[in-house]
């Protein structure tokens, strides 16, 4: 309860710090530029190497959504750096793809989604490995903006429990979709992109912890 008030506190304060700076989420990661469906903002991505982290904010046509969104965040973790996965020379080291944030046009997240492996393109992650991955995620001020850092990272500690159990809906789904198929060909499967979604009412939900707190 602590940690999730905590981190309702964090993420308002970036908004707001945002809001001061006459920006919000969503354009403040356009900035002026013109907004390009597939296109990453920031252009290569934000990143951390000290801490293992990246991300990156992009959008695709609107039709090939199941849901409504502006567009969303992709955060990602360093397998190998994490010694999730081991160094080879076998492949080229690629993020780790841990969650995508759904945001709407007014810059508020409206819900997580997770992808297909063929999405992103790099290691999947195991549950256990998820969960450390959630927890170590962050990127310091000095990578990219600090209150777009703040507030990823806080949402992502807001959530942490349901973001779990979303990912442990992934693996159900995953299980019933290799039942006949092999895992590699589910994976590689270019029809199946969205595993699983959760929509979120920010508000709301800060408003029952308000609620809670004072009680």
């Amino acid at each position: 309860m602590q940690s999730a008030w905590r981190a309702a506190i964090d993420l308002v304060g970036s908004m707001q710090a945002l809001n001061q700076r006459g920006q919000q989420v969503v354009g403040h990661m356009i900035g002026d530029a013109v907004f390009t469906e597939w296109q990453h903002y920031p252009e290569n991505d934000a990143r951390d190497d000290k801490n293992a982290s990246q991300y990156f904010y992009h959008a695709h046509p609107g039709q090939q959504r199941p849901f409504a969104e502006h567009g969303h965040f992709h955060l990602f973790v360093h397998a190998e750096k994490l010694g999730m996965r081991p160094t080879t020379t076998r492949y080229s080291p690629a993020p780790a793809h841990i969650i995508a944030v759904s945001m709407d046009a007014q810059g508020l997240p409206c819900g997580f989604f997770v992808v297909n492996r063929w999405v992103t393109k790099g290691p999947w992650l195991s549950l256990a490995h998820c969960k450390q991955a959630l927890q170590h995620f962050k990127l310091s001020s000095r990578k990219a903006d600090k209150d777009i850092n703040t507030f990823l990272r806080a949402l992502v500690q807001l959530y942490y429990p349901r973001i779990v159990a979303l990912l442990e809906q992934r693996d159900k789904i995953m299980a019933n979709l290799c039942e006949e198929r092999d895992r590699r060909s589910v994976f590689a499967d270019t029809e199946i992109e969205v595993l699983c979604y959760l929509p979120i009412d920010l508000m709301a939900d800060i408003a029952t912890l308000e609620n809670r707190q004072s009680a």
